[in-house]
């Protein structure tokens, strides 16, 4: 069932205070500070973040990335130093039997957010704390940044003394004062986080007793307690961005929106589809419904991430391994996406219509978001081949997306700060 009409809501850019530059204090400041960057390794959430990791290199500062195994060489790539996690349970997303997560066992949105919860929030919330206190002590850190998803890493900071910044590679996850409707309608991220939050009271407040530290009255605390706070996202992309605490700060999601797109110098339409490379359940399926509604549409299909097992394929249709998206998109006429954050701002930056399929928590955000700034619409992850077929159709014939589309992407490059999350932690080590 689909959503918003594109034509249907007209959305006010946001205020110049969610968009201003971040604090005062010279990002050249960093040359020589010793910054930890606690990083889960998530899947598209990882290029994003070593995005900023880079970034801070080229600033001179001296980074140390604490993660999983499996993000070692994409983090020494960047020149940041990396160690990997010793005491936290072991977790490898490219394998199937290394997945602590496992996120593809999840039947529904809150069943997601609960097995975030506890596999990676707060169950494993003590010995990440020891990690991230015994890397903090050994590179001398001045500055700890850390993952969201990541409360424990948040505790050794304050167990520490160390200023502490949250880096939310999503929208804003929690309420800000808006009507409860307001957030509902927005999508069930919120909801749900703050929900999720408000349960693992308990076993946070018990690891903030072991580690020294007084107990919380909210979970949420944990977060609005730190010192800063960094949104990886623009402005546009989050509805609450007009509205959020002092201290919370958008920093883009770390790469420069691309120059106006030149306009299409042939009449080809061209579909790219670029989906999950974690394995869940649905998948499969929505594969076969994809290619099969493909088949019915005076388009060229481009599948990639290696999504496309043994399916034969139409002749309409070609698939492919990884491949940066930046290269595909600006041919795209249309992008086909789980709602991820990595996908979905790319989506809006190239100023590309999009399908948005969502699949699990800010996803669904993102999807009502793409509607109502007219850029997109949305379908359930089951999708019959019927109903993907008449709003792949409809993205490929409207008028109205591409010029709102451009619109937005218009907006997306006055948003952009270069300097914002080099700035923020530089406040913090000056």
């Amino acid at each position: 069932m689909t959503e918003n009409h594109h034509a249907s809501h007209q959305v006010s850019e946001p205020s110049p205070s969610a968009v201003a530059a971040p604090p005062s204090g010279g990002a050249r400041a960093l040359a020589g500070k010793r910054v930890l960057f606690v990083l889960w390794d998530g899947g598209g959430n990882v290029g994003t973040s070593l995005l900023f990791v880079r970034d801070l290199i080229a600033r001179e500062a001296a980074v140390t990335v604490l993660s999983n195994p499996s993000v070692r060489d994409r983090a020494e790539a960047t020149g940041a130093a990396f160690r990997e996690f010793h005491h936290s349970p072991l977790h490898d997303p490219r394998t199937p039997e290394g997945d602590l997560l496992r996120i593809g066992e999840a039947t529904s949105p809150a069943h997601a957010a609960q097995l975030i919860r506890d596999r990676v929030m707060y169950g494993p919330a003590s010995p990440m704390c020891q990690d991230v206190t015994d890397a903090a002590r050994d590179t001398r850190a001045q500055v700890v940044v850390a993952d969201y998803v990541l409360p424990g890493a948040l505790m050794a900071a304050e167990h520490l003394g160390l200023p502490r910044i949250v880096f939310m590679n999503a929208i804003y996850p929690m309420s800000v004062g808006e009507p409860a409707h307001e957030t509902m309608r927005n999508g069930p991220f919120v909801p749900l986080f703050e929900r999720m939050t408000k349960k693992a009271l308990p076993a946070l407040n018990e690891v903030r007793a072991r580690w020294g530290l007084a107990p919380l009255s909210a979970a949420r605390d944990q977060y609005t307690r730190a010192d800063r706070c960094m949104v990886a996202t623009f402005p546009t992309a989050d509805p609450a961005a007009d509205a959020v605490p002092e201290g919370v700060h958008y920093v883009g999601p770390g790469f420069a929106p691309p120059r106006e797109r030149a306009e299409a110098t042939d009449d080809t339409r061209r579909v790219l589809i670029s989906l999950s490379t974690t394995p869940h359940s649905a998948q499969p399926k929505l594969v076969r419904s994809l290619l099969e509604a493909a088949e019915g549409i005076d388009a060229a299909f481009h599948f990639i991430g290696g999504v496309v097992q043994d399916e034969e394929l139409p002749g309409n249709v070609r698939a492919s391994g990884y491949r940066p998206i930046e290269e595909l998109l600006p041919e795209s006429s249309v992008l086909v996406t789980l709602g991820g954050h990595g996908t979905f701002v790319r989506g809006l930056a190239f100023g590309v219509p999009m399908l948005v399929l969502p699949f699990e928590q800010d996803a669904f955000n993102n999807a009502r978001r793409a509607a109502d700034l007219g850029v997109g619409r949305h379908l359930r992850l089951d999708a019959s081949v019927a109903a993907l077929g008449e709003e792949l159709q409809r993205l490929l014939t409207d008028a109205g997306f591409r010029p709102a589309a451009k619109d937005v992407a218009g907006r997306l490059r006055r948003e952009y700060r270069p300097e914002a999350a080099a700035r923020v932690i530089a406040e913090l080590v000056a």
